[in-house]
């Protein structure tokens, strides 16, 4: 029998382990939005990092009052803009952007609600590499790109973090900060670029 799609999985997951798992990427992307912003000086690296930091706890504590409308339009305004630049360093930061106002998006419908945004923070972190190698050359189309060794590392990781979350049913202060370990802990973004440590 054969092992269900990435996408499956997440859609399978209870709204708190969706929430918990796209987390977990965005840790892994916001990286390239940080470097992004500190090589062109656009945007504002902190409004992602507060609003990344305000999901976590509203994870492990769901009594804290957070205003999601107000993050989301917040993390909005910091979406850089498309210009003439094709580098991937722009669409990694927009990526990165688009992918954290999905998630806020996402905790704003009803648990039955959103199954189909439930999965775009994954599919932004695969096509941000599926770009990156279409850009380089490594890969002639997303078919090529999705047998390219990196986007099978980006495959695996997320499975390993969904093995991971699906076994977390209450989503303490603990098991949050082990997830955001979890997501850096090879010191890379999930592009490739090592993050420096803090």
């Amino acid at each position: 029998m054969s092992k269900p799609s990435t996408f499956s999985r997440i859609r399978d997951l209870k709204r708190t382990q969706q929430i918990a798992f796209s987390a977990l990427l965005l840790e892994r992307m916001l990286p390239n939005y940080q470097l992004y912003s500190e090589l062109t000086e656009q945007g504002d690296f902190k409004v992602l990092r507060k609003a990344l930091d305000a999901i976590w706890q509203k994870l492990y504590d769901p009594k804290t009052k957070i205003n999601l409308e107000l993050r989301e339009e917040r993390v909005s305004e910091q979406i850089p803009e498309e210009q003439t630049s094709d580098s991937i360093g722009l669409y990694a930061a927009i990526d990165a952007a688009m992918a954290l106002v999905s998630l806020l998006s996402l905790m704003q419908r009803a648990p039955d609600e959103g199954q189909k945004e439930s999965v775009y923070v994954s599919l932004l972190s695969q096509g941000t590499i599926e770009r990156l190698l279409i850009s380089s050359g490594e890969a002639e189309h997303s078919k090529d790109a999705l047998n390219h060794p990196h986007m099978q590392w980006e495959i695996d990781s997320q499975n390993e973090f969904l093995d991971r979350v699906e076994k977390i049913h209450k989503f303490d202060a603990q098991a949050c900060k082990d997830l955001q370990v979890l997501a850096l802990a090879e010191g890379v973004t999930n592009l490739g670029i090592e993050v420096n440590a803090e």
